[in-house]
């Protein structure tokens, strides 16, 4: 059965000599694997440039219900990505995204709202200027709510937030699970900060890079599925 589908493009995995294994999260069939023969032949109509991470694809797909990897009859780029693929800076904050997904995705079932949010995410880094040092913690907390983890509750004076249970708590419960009551009102205002409103506020970078530690220890509480992210070391090297 030929089907369409919007896709966004997660990782690749070489097979044999010219050929590539997309991993791709779609929005009518969640995570999807699609054989491409010949991309790495210069004649071939598909090339490894539209496969990078976090392409965003149109895409007329060959479905079969019983096959774990399927084909891609047409692909195209749309809108092409001008700037995160050569900007230092937005492809290091593309790479961690991607890793996050890679870890965090496993369903072959369609989620539109959590589609829409990735693709709008993506649209806006492509065409942000500058201020993007915040965009990882953004994405991070405000993924949660499509991935059934979001923090619960209301932050109160002098409260804490346990990473363990996702939800503030009085701070006689501070713990191991537990980040500290200055923190914990970063993560209120996390939680309740536009895009614009969290990426034009100044942040120190240690305090950065601290909130991204925290988020990655709750993520491994919740929703990584016993992997372990790496990327993020990167970014706390090149984000200022």
């Amino acid at each position: 059965m030929i089907e369409k589908t919007r896709g966004i493009v997660l990782r690749n995995t070489n097979y044999r000599d010219n050929s590539v294994i997309s991993h791709v999260y779609t929005q009518e069939f969640g995570i999807q694997s699609y054989m491409l023969n010949g991309v790495r032949n210069q004649k071939g109509a598909i090339r490894p440039s539209h496969l990078m991470p976090l392409n965003l694809l149109d895409l007329v797909v060959y479905k079969k219900p019983t096959s774990s990897i399927q084909r891609i009859k047409e692909l195209r780029c749309n809108p092409i990505l001008t700037t995160i693929h050569f900007d230092v800076l937005k492809n290091s904050i593309a790479l961690f995204i991607a890793e996050i997904l890679n870890a965090s995705l496993s369903e072959e079932e369609p989620n539109p709202e959590l589609f829409q949010f990735l693709e709008h995410f993506i649209h806006i880094l492509d065409l942000e200027d500058d201020k993007i040092a915040n965009y990882p913690i953004y994405f991070l907390i405000h993924l949660t709510r499509y991935l059934g983890f979001f923090p619960k509750g209301t932050y109160a004076d002098q409260q804490v937030f346990n990473l363990k249970e996702g939800m503030f708590v009085d701070n006689v419960y501070l713990n191991t699970d537990c980040v500290d009551s200055d923190y914990s009102e970063w993560w209120w205002t996390m939680l309740n900060s536009s895009l614009d409103e969290w990426t034009s506020r100044y942040i120190d970078r240690d305090i950065r890079n601290n909130l991204l530690n925290q988020l990655l220890l709750y993520y491994e509480h919740h929703g990584l599925h016993g992997r372990k992210i790496k990327s993020h070391k990167v970014l706390r090297e090149v984000l200022r």
